[in-house]
């Protein structure tokens, strides 16, 4: 999905041109005529311009608690200009649009058009009956479904990608617009945006610095190095670019992207960014405005470009150059993030410029063949060749020991070899990284390579593939690579972090009882397919991506057989381990007074 900004670049005293300029890309309709998308005042579970893997994320989501049938509510009067449906993506979707101001809502993952609108349901089960099951795109005749703002026009599902919940998006035409950008909708919060830590770099540092920050009173934030001491101020000269890692709560416990980002200098503001608005064309372009080599979806973690960056990736940018400045001069930096609301958190510091007459530090480019970097001993190599590198410093591999690693790796996962560090100087990369792991023996099925994600502090899976010699790989992040042995079996249980029913009863099927049962591994990972048996028969399933479980789906006709069932299922994973047997014992005597006439019977 995405995120659409209006961009103050770091030009200074161009502040309010630009803004007036970004301005014109949203429509001007009174902030009074866009209402809340739900009947209850629902904390948003994921922002405008949140990281993706492919694209910017380009609405915003709300929760709906696990269940689906809450009714949806037109934000504003227009009619309904497309309906569609799809087993992935937006799943069913309809768009709203107002002819007065040009403007589309657009409603995702719904259940059904089961509102005010009475006909377009029928419409869309007639769609389904005549046409493809597999999905089906509409453009209707404006004026065909009128509605006014707060009317129902379905009901929250989770239909295409994701657990239950509703995406909502505002169009423009020519682009997003954040649905925090609206008054009734931005959450109205008092809880300002979170720091992490502040990532600092310049052209006589030899190592970029990452500083934590801690907050010492409410939006005021400290930064200490990582032996624990404050960081008041720097010497630096050149160019200087600033990252801050950060989110927002937003009335919720999910960790949120935030809505703005400020730069000033001796209380003069020089860089201004806000998430309320993104072209068509930048949905793809998530490295404008984030370090993607340390930011994360899964958990999110967000490394903000405290500065422009280029479109097209070639070169990188930096947040001010101090060469513009007198020599010794003293600048008070402050770096804040900000929420839709207006709350605001900073830290601040002192950077002092100190025009250094010696040469510049040199860094030395171990590569071969291009963008292919290398280990000191060789056998651990990444050959960014296929990526696009910005930035004129390097890729760091080296061997690292246990001892010195930030992290404990997992019981019964057995470290099999040496552990290698992939990190940056002065640079990053957009793409994929080829890696190759040259070990001098083959693989057995249990060992597998792991990857500590630096800036999430966990280990994530990465693609892989063994080789007579050892694995190539892929990587995009940046952190810790490893071989492991994988001693430890998955498990399965029942997913007991969701109602029996995640429908509300009006949209509930009662035909038929619903159960998932999770799967986990904590090493080399599990396969979805499963040994499930129900009553000593072998018995038909499907896997769940969203909540990685299985989902089992057993007809209520069945109780007029059975008082109980019993469900038996194994697990298994790539390193060949299988998980200890799980039984559930079912009783039916509960779902007689459900059973209707229509439902299926089992034979």
């Amino acid at each position: 999905m995405e995120i659409s900004l209006l961009r103050t670049f770091t030009i200074l005293l161009c502040l309010g041109p630009l803004a007036l300029w970004g301005q014109t890309k949203i429509p001007e309709i009174p902030h009074s005529e866009v209402g809340f998308p739900l009947p209850y005042y629902s904390p948003v579970s994921g922002t405008f311009a949140e990281i993706r893997n492919h694209n910017l994320h380009l609405g915003s989501d709300f929760k709906s608690y696990g269940l689906n049938g809450h009714s949806i509510l037109a934000t504003f009067d227009g009619y309904i200009e497309e309906i569609s449906y799809s087993k992935t993506g937006y799943g069913l979707s309809l768009n709203l649009y107002s002819p007065k101001y040009k403007l589309k809502s657009k409603y995702a993952h719904l259940h059904s058009f089961g509102g005010s609108l009475y006909d377009l349901e029928l419409l869309r089960q007639a769609i389904l009956l005549m046409g493809d099951p597999n999905g089906f795109q509409l453009k209707l005749p404006p004026g065909l479904f009128t509605a006014k703002k707060g009317i129902s026009l379905g009901k929250t599902g989770e239909s295409g990608s994701g657990i239950s919940h509703l995406h909502l998006e505002f169009r423009s035409e020519k682009g997003n617009i954040n649905p925090l950008y609206f008054q009734e909708i931005h959450q109205k919060d008092t809880t300002p945006p979170t720091i992490l830590s502040m990532y600092l770099e310049g052209d006589n540092l030899e190592k970029p610095m990452l500083l934590l920050a801690k907050e010492k009173s409410k939006g005021k934030y400290d930064l200490f190095t990582d032996t624990g001491d404050l960081f008041e101020s720097i010497t630096l000269t050149g160019k200087v670019r600033i990252r801050l890692s950060g989110y927002d709560l937003i009335r919720s416990r999910n960790k949120n992207n935030v809505y703005g980002m400020d730069l000033s200098v001796n209380g003069r503001s020089i860089f201004s960014r806000n998430f309320d608005f993104l072209a068509y064309e930048d949905g793809s372009k998530k490295h404008q405005f984030y370090d993607i080599n340390r930011s994360s979806l899964s958990p999110p973690v967000y490394f903000y470009h405290i500065y422009e960056q280029s479109k097209n990736f070639k070169e990188e940018g930096f947040s001010l150059d101090l060469e513009s400045y007198k020599p010794k001069e003293k600048l008070e930096l402050e770096v804040s993030l900000r929420d839709a609301t207006g709350n605001k958190s900073s830290v601040n510091f002192t950077l002092i410029h100190e025009k250094n007459d010696s040469d510049p530090i040199r860094i030395v480019k171990n590569r071969k063949n291009g963008n292919s970097y290398n280990s000191p001993e060789g056998k651990v190599s990444l050959d960014l060749s296929k990526a696009e590198v910005s930035g004129e410093g390097t890729l760091l591999i080296n061997e690292i020991s246990e001892k010195e690693i930030p992290f404990k790796i997992p019981v019964g996962l057995p470290l099999k070899g040496k552990i290698y560090q992939i990190d940056t100087k002065k640079m990053s990369w957009k793409g994929e990284g080829l890696g190759e792991w040259n070990m001098g023996y083959t693989p057995t099925i249990k060992d597998s390579l792991y990857f500590y994600d630096s800036s999430i502090q966990k280990f994530q899976s990465i693609t892989q593939k063994r080789k007579p010699n050892g694995f190539s790989f892929k990587l995009t992040k940046l952190g810790y690579l490893m071989v492991l042995s994988d001693e430890t079996p998955p498990t399965i249980f029942p997913m007991t972090s969701l109602a029996r029913f995640i429908e509300l009863p009006e949209v509930r099927n009662h035909c038929f009882e619903e159960r998932f049962y999770v799967i986990g591994d904590v090493g080399s990972g599990f396969r979805t397919s499963v040994e499930l048996m129900l009553d000593g028969q072998t018995y038909p399933y499907e896997y769940d991506p969203d909540r990685r479980a299985i989902r089992v789906i057993i007809p209520k006709s069945l109780q007029k057989e059975r008082p109980y069932l019993l469900l038996e299922a194994k697990a298994f994973d790539f390193a060949g381990n299988v998980s200890e047997p799980f039984v559930d014992l079912i009783s039916t005597s509960g779902w007689s007074e459900e059973l209707q006439a229509s439902c299926p019977v089992m034979e």
